[in-house]
């Protein structure tokens, strides 16, 4: 870790675990992403993220504050960037706590790892590291369509648009939490229930946020940084000149680059979420399957990140369902992202692959098309190759 990483350690929000779980509850509400909880003073046990405790149906009114902790990995003052950002992803939280002699001296945000890494971005513009074309809802889809839609494309942020498919707003399934959250701790299941079924069917205008911090496709990646550190969030929405949105940038995308190791070559291949390892060595051969099968087309190198999440309450002819996410981004400038689900890992996985082979012959073509379009040469070629 460097001084410049060094200096990028910042204070924390904490609990002791032994607090009333309404404590932290209060804290949450103030818009912090996380509280860290210790035990007998400087013993780290985990977070309290809003995400987790929003997922409980009942929550009893006299748990303590270590009843619903997430645990996380910590790192160290000479811990590398692209460890620290592995480590951000592979638990998918906003900070990674600092450690030193066996006591946590800070965290490190997301946010400003990125900005202490940006000699990795140099002179890379947002359209090389966007998802192109996201996916959107309107101002009156209900929540709970909105959140089925997260659900099934495994999305965290989805852009808000109106009649005209212009950008009013943005909106997260976190957004319920709030609202969720406004409820006492001790309510019963029941009473939780019906709060949840009248939050589903307000529409996503009465949740979204309508300050939407943008920017365009051709803005340099440092620039796009910035924004997001200046706005304190999480994603930027790439916008056109009519205010359509043509893309998404959020912080998760930006931390895959600076999460490769020094020196790769090659394709960088890099599976996170719940694949056995069993199945880890099949996962990877069939990724490099595909960038070497179309290696002329997207490039020689770069990164391939494979998400997986696994329900194993869901189940067909003994086979658990599982949504898989694969982003491919390139030396020569292309992402590519597809979304699915399956039985089993393998099912969900070769759909999202075929996905990306699909838009990439299709980029192809289109290519072709517009640099030979009616032209008697090209007809010849194809002709002669034949």
């Amino acid at each position: 870790m460097s001084d410049d990483t060094l200096s990028i350690i910042t204070d924390y929000v904490s609990i002791d675990s032994n607090e009333p779980l309404t404590k932290a509850l209060h804290i949450l509400k103030e818009q912090e992403r996380e509280v860290l909880v210790f035990e007998q003073g400087d013993v780290f046990l985990g977070y309290l993220t809003k995400r987790y405790i929003t997922l409980q149906s009942k929550i009893q009114s006299d748990a303590k504050a270590s009843s619903l902790i997430k645990r996380v990995p910590t790192v160290h003052k000479d811990t590398s960037n692209d460890a620290i950002a592995r480590a951000i992803l592979s638990e998918k939280i906003f900070s990674v706590p600092v450690e030193e002699n066996g006591k946590v001296i800070g965290v490190i945000r997301d946010i400003d790892l990125l900005r202490s890494s940006e000699e990795i971005f140099g002179s890379k513009k947002v359209k090389e590291a966007m998802t192109h074309n996201p996916i959107t809802v309107t101002e009156d889809t209900s929540v709970a369509r909105f959140i089925a839609v997260s659900r099934t494309n495994n999305i965290s942020r989805t852009p808000v648009v109106d009649s005209s498919n212009k950008l009013v707003g943005i909106v997260s399934p976190h957004d319920t939490s709030t609202l969720i959250l406004s409820e006492s701790p001790g309510q019963t299941t029941g009473d939780r229930k019906s709060t949840q079924q009248d939050i589903l069917s307000v529409g996503v205008k009465e949740i979204m946020t309508s300050n939407v911090v943008t920017c365009k496709e051709n803005d340099f990646l440092i620039e796009a940084i910035n924004l997001l550190y200046n706005a304190n969030h999480k994603a930027l929405i790439v916008i056109d000149k009519d205010n359509h949105p043509i893309g998404i940038l959020t912080t998760s995308d930006l931390l895959e680059s600076v999460s490769i190791p020094p020196q790769t070559e090659g394709y960088y291949f890099r599976v996170l979420g719940d694949v056995d390892d069993t199945d880890m060595e099949q996962v990877i051969e069939m990724g490099v399957e595909l960038v070497k099968k179309f290696a002329d087309i997207i490039g020689n190198s770069g990164q391939m990140f494979i998400h997986a999440k696994v329900f194993p309450k869901r189940k067909f002819r003994g086979f658990v369902l599982y949504q898989t996410r694969v982003r491919i981004s390139t030396d020569k400038g292309k992402t590519y992202v597809a979304r699915s689900d399956g039985y089993g890992i393998f099912s969900a996985y070769a759909v999202a692959l075929d996905r990306i082979e699909r838009e990439i012959v299709s980029e192809r073509e289109l290519e072709l098309d517009r640099r030979h379009s009616g032209s008697v040469r090209y007809i010849l070629e194809e002709i002669d190759e034949l």
